[in-house]
């Protein structure tokens, strides 16, 4: 009688932490009551296959044996395998990018978590980019794309489009590109605001960026905080004669005099503490 015949899960997996590998299919197979085979115990131990048939068993969470190997350092591109998922949807294809593999296989970059967080994240998380317009639009259930997770690694793009998609908080990409050094001058991306009316604009003048434009410099957060406040306060900014009066005349436009004249008294006293702070 073969020695493999009566062997149990637990007899098996027992054998496997010893460095014993077993390729019989029906050992591999083995499980206990949560799911857990033979073959999984394995891939725990660096062991690996390609056939598909032990590539896809499961565990009641859904992961697979192939996910496991994946975590090991091994690879496929098996369509097929690629798309296995455990229960919370995360595939093969997400553990793989996780390691560094990449794919341009829109399909694959299309696959999707239960949080919407799309194999494509993954990968622009580690560093990979595309210009695809399909793929940077992709978002998870918070709104945060694909292109915002590029833009926050340096990545930047001239694209209106892209540059106006927002998570749910109202964060665009051209604000995150900002918050990385990239500058617009063009006046419907400065004009972009958070649920917090916090603009583009606002975040280039927090990062010493300046402009001369009323409407621009009269845009304010929920708060009443001015793009004009802001390079007061990070770049000793002042309104020069003949954009002070067109500057009013926009705050007017949203103020009562009183608060037009908190704003300018406030631009002033932010510009004497930037200096006082350079010269100490």
């Amino acid at each position: 009688m073969n020695q493999n015949d009566a062997l149990t899960y637990e007899q098996a997996v027992a054998q496997v932490i010893k460095g014993k590998f077993f390729e019989d299919k029906e050992i591999l197979k083995l499980k206990n009551a949560s799911g857990w085979t033979v073959a999984y115990a394995q891939a725990r131990q660096g062991w690996t296959t390609n056939d598909k048939e032990i590539l896809k068993l499961k565990n009641s969470y859904g992961a697979s044996v192939a996910h496991e190997q994946v975590e090991h350092g091994w690879t496929t591109e098996d369509k097929e395998i690629l798309k296995l998922c455990d229960i919370s949807r995360l595939t093969v294809a997400h553990e793989q990018a996780r390691q560094g593999w990449t794919t341009e296989d829109k399909e694959i970059l299309k696959l999707s978590d239960k949080s919407g967080w799309a194999v494509a994240h993954e990968q622009a998380r580690r560093g990979w980019t595309t210009e695809d317009k399909e793929i940077l639009k992709l978002h998870d259930t918070h709104g945060w794309s694909v292109a915002h997770e590029q833009a926050s690694r340096g990545w930047t793009t001239e694209d209106k489009e892209i540059l106006k998609l927002e998570d749910k908080y109202g964060t665009s990409v051209a604000k995150i590109q900002v918050k990385h050094g990239w500058i617009t001058n063009n006046k419907e991306i400065l004009k972009l605001r958070n649920k917090n009316k916090w603009s583009t604009a606002h975040e280039q003048a927090f990062q010493g960026w300046t402009t001369e434009d009323p409407e621009i410099l009269a845009l304010a957060t929920e708060d009443g905080l001015t793009v004009a406040e802001i390079q007061a306060e990070h770049s000793g900014w002042r309104p020069e004669d003949g954009t002070r009066e067109k500057f009013e005349q926009e705050l007017q436009k949203n103020f009562p005099e009183e608060k037009v004249q908190e704003i300018l008294c406030n631009i002033d006293k932010l510009r004497k503490e930037y200096f006082k702070k350079i010269l100490l």
